[in-house]
């Protein structure tokens, strides 16, 4: 209070020094006038003034003359205009300038006037005579600045006379002013001390209502549901609500004057706790305190850690810091969020479980149906009688749509966990859309149904993209169409519109169907959902096909979508963009050329698969077709069989126990043995993106998926009779074996091998440790035995290992020993084959 007094005094006798040098301010102005009173005014100033408008008349008469009297001089040009921009200077820094120094009038008329000085000096300097043009510039600029020369020189005039009379007058004024100013002062003063009673009296209500909002503040921290905690800038608590007490367990007489640092702060948070504060007091910029709400650990008188959430600030009170902390008990709110968090994982896991339980049974389904279906291909083959054919054909239906219905669940699976892959190639539209309608004409005819394809002409070309994928989703649309058609028609057009590289292709399938309640559309996209179920062996109510062709047009960058009108017919449009390609001949190409062709050679298979009767399924299938078969469980076995006998196709699983069919295949095509470049036909009851990119990266040449029907396995045969792999062959051997006999040449071939199994067997048993020459020795004699027999991977293995040895160098002793021991492995087996051919 006596402060506040204390800044009203202060502000009182500031008011009244202030009127103090108010009055001094006139005084020192009365003098002033006085002293301008005194000043007499030269009459010759007047004159100065009226005679700048005569001269620059004279300059304007001259200038006209001389336009029409060639005979005038510059000079007496320059004369003129000297005299008129000299009569200029009275205006400006003569006695002349006292009566425009306050002038704004004369500011605005005298720029124009500067300007026309500043451009008729630059004229009448330029070097040469004064040429006409220049003269008309200098007569139009003197034209236009008369009028403000004339206005100033009367102006001045004018001033002159009212300026004598205004000092007058303003004298007499500034006497009454001074005089009023003084008796104004005397009841200024007395106001001031007015006002100063009533801001006195306003100071004591704004305390009293200070001191209520204080204790009102009290009331809301006390009954505040956040706990408050108040600690000066050492850290010790001054202040701690009933909130804080029921948080922490501390009574407030208890924890008053004690540190936060050795009540509320857990133990390993202190010594940050403490840098926090040295930071904040030395002035850089805090990291908490002012920062928001965050959330960390708090300590309760019991010892025990739980969660909080803080914001801290600070403020200053009476020139001391304070730290005011709004703590929140978060224990129950962290405890929801875990359960919330262990509820999605538990969600996230069940999600999980149900698509590997999708996965492994669309697998474990896919495998006996491979038999299943193997073996009612084996039994067409057989004579039957047309009940049995009947039986056979109805288990083969059966059996088919088991295995769509285990596609669409893998489907499903991988589209759900983001696998699906698309596997782009160049196909030819004209030709897959006619595939997939002559697959379907048979289904539509047994319903008496038309089955039309029509296709714009721009779109008979190629298209890079999925073609498995796009026939997938065509079929069942194509499919659905016909399964719920009853009467009448079905039309597939197929149009599109090209852009400069990409085309938006749009493939529309209309029925005349009973059509699809406009409520109802969009539920024919969710999974599992069948509005209606047809009739007969085209049946399938699982629901899942048009859900899984949206989602793969979508992936496709595509999408679906249907018009229908009840007992009218629907129209489902796929629309998907695809680049333009020019469809080339490729070995794909040639190998479908030759579909049918039933391989007429008997070749050498290897079956490689773990499942026994999968294996002897296909067995009895390429026995049946006249063709030799080994057979093997895992991939160590497919190896060992691979290093002692060449095949001409080998089917490989891809998941075998001991070994998989990718990395027996990736050995296969590294050994450098009879079968590295031998076809290999990757088989799978997985799906076949799961597996293909790391099967074709392996070295395998062709990919299938399980079930191979008895038509498949005919395709892939008559594709190797139309690249057979090339047998082993030498032209080197050759001419050896017309020379001494194939016989003596397989005797020298036996006797060399057996040389270098002695050889290895001494290396190996340390003998030749110590013997570097010795070594290189006989390294090299083995290198030339090796080079007439025309070994040349021998022979280069030797070559390095005579180098080393002369050299001294036998670290890498041992590993260069296992190389030239699984070469010569498959060397011995190369030769023999190779020694038989030219027999033949």
């Amino acid at each position: 209070m006596k402060a506040g007094m204390n800044r009203y005094r202060i502000a009182v006798l500031a008011g009244i020094g202030l009127l103090v040098l108010l009055l001094v301010n006139m005084t020192i102005g009365l003098l002033g006038q006085l002293r301008d009173l005194s000043i007499a005014e030269d009459d010759n100033l007047q004159w100065s003034i009226s005679q700048i408008d005569v001269e620059f008349a004279n300059l304007n008469a001259i200038i006209s003359k001389r336009l029409s009297d060639p005979t005038v001089a510059d000079d007496e040009i320059k004369l003129r205009l000297d005299i008129a921009i000299s009569r200029l200077g009275i205006l400006r820094f003569g006695r002349a300038s006292i009566l425009f120094a306050d002038g704004q009038s004369f500011q605005n008329l005298i720029a124009p006037i500067e300007s026309f000085s500043d451009q008729a000096i630059a004229i009448a300097d330029k070097i040469g005579p004064i040429s006409d043009s220049d003269l008309l510039q200098l007569r139009t600029l003197t034209e236009n600045v008369r009028p403000d020369v004339r206005k100033i020189a009367l102006m001045g005039v004018e001033l002159s006379a009212v300026r004598n009379d205004a000092q007058r007058i303003e004298f007499s004024r500034q006497l009454t002013r001074t005089g009023g100013i003084a008796i104004a002062l005397l009841f200024l003063m007395a106001a001031l001390m007015a006002i100063l009673d009533r801001l006195l009296d306003r100071a004591a209500k704004r305390d009293a209502a200070l001191l209520t909002s204080t204790q009102l503040l009290k009331s809301t921290v006390a009954a505040s549901l956040d706990a408050i905690v108040t600690a000066n800038d050492k850290g010790q608590i001054i202040e701690f609500n009933d909130a804080a007490e029921e948080v922490f367990g501390w009574r407030r007489n208890e924890i008053i004057g004690k540190t936060m640092e050795n009540t509320i702060i857990p133990q390993q948070m202190r010594d940050a706790h403490n840098l926090g504060m040295k930071r904040f007091l030395a002035g850089n910029a805090p990291r908490v305190v002012d920062g928001g709400r965050v959330e960390l650990s708090a300590l309760r008188k019991s010892g025990e850690e739980f969660p909080i959430e803080i914001n801290i600030t600070s403020a200053q009170d009476g020139g001391r810091l304070k730290f005011i902390a709004y703590v929140r008990d978060i224990s129950e709110r962290k405890i929801n969020e875990q359960n919330l968090i262990d509820a999605r994982d538990q969600a996230q896991r069940t999600d999980k479980a149900k698509s590997q339980f999708l996965a492994v049974m669309s697998h474990e389904m896919r495998t006996p149906l491979n038999g299943i279906l193997g073996v009612l291909d084996l039994m067409k083959t057989t004579k039957m009688d047309r009940q049995q054919m009947r039986y056979t054909d109805i288990a083969t239906a059966s059996s088919e749509i088991l295995l769509e219905h285990i596609n669409d669940a893998l489907d499903i699976t991988r589209i759900e966990a983001g696998a699906l892959q698309l596997s782009e190639q160049i196909f030819d539209l004209p030709e897959l859309a006619h595939s997939i309608v002559d697959v379907l004409e048979p289904l539509a005819s047994e319903k008496q149904l038309t089955l039309t394809l029509r296709i714009d002409e721009a779109m008979r070309r190629g298209f890079y993209g999925d073609s498995n994928r796009l026939r997938q989703i065509l079929t069942n649309l194509i499919g659905n169409a016909v399964k719920f058609t009853t009467h009448g028609s079905i039309i597939v057009h197929i149009s599109g519109i090209h852009g400069p590289d990409t085309s938006s292709l749009r493939f529309s399938v209309t029925d005349t169907g009973a059509g699809i309640q406009a409520d109802q559309v969009e539920q024919i996209f969710e999974d599992f959902v069948a509005l209606a179920q047809s009739e007969g062996r085209q049946s399938r109510g699982d629901g899942l096909g048009l859900s899984i062709s949206r989602k793969i047009a979508r992936q496709m960058k595509g999408d679906i979508s249907v018009l229908s009108e009840l007992g009218k017919g629907s129209t489902f449009t796929l629309t998907v963009p695809m680049q333009r390609k020019d469809c080339g001949s490729s070995l794909e190409d040639d190998i479908a050329e030759n579909t049918s062709v039933i391989p007429k050679d008997r070749l050498e298979v290897l079956v490689t698969e773990d499942n026994n009767i999968n294996r002897k399924v296909m067995r009895d299938m390429l026995q049946g077709l006249g063709h030799s078969v080994s057979e093997a469980v895992n991939g160590v076995e497919c190896l060992k069989q691979a290093q002692t006998k060449r095949f001409d196709l080998i089917f490989m699983d891809i998941s075998m126990p001991t070994m998989g069919g990718i990395e027996a295949t990736n050995r296969l095509r590294t050994s450098g043995g009879p079968n590295a470049k031998t076809r290999i036909a990757g088989l799978t009851a997985h799906g076949i993106d799961e597996f293909q990119a790391q099967a074709e990266y392996a070295g395998m040449n062709e990919f299938h998926t399980k079930p191979i029907r008895l038509e498949k396995l005919r395709e892939i045969l008559s594709g190797i009779n139309a690249h057979p792999s090339p047998a082993p062959h030498s032209d080197t051997l050759q001419e050896l074996c017309r020379a001494l006999g194939a016989d003596k040449v397989q005797s020298i071939g036996d006797e060399f091998f057996s040389e270098l199994d002695k050889l290895v067997k001494e290396v190996d048993s340390g003998h030749m440790q110590d013997r570097s020459e010795d070594l290189a020795e006989a390294a090299h004699k083995i290198k030339g035995a090796a080079a007439i027999l025309d070994q040349e991977d021998l022979e280069t293995h030797f070559t390095e290992l005579e180098q080393h040895a002369r050299n001294n160098d036998l670290s890498d002793l041992p590993k260069r020993l296992k190389t030239i021991v699984d070469i010569a492995r498959i060397a011995r087996v190369n030769f023999a084959t190779m020694v038989k051919n030219t027999r033949t």
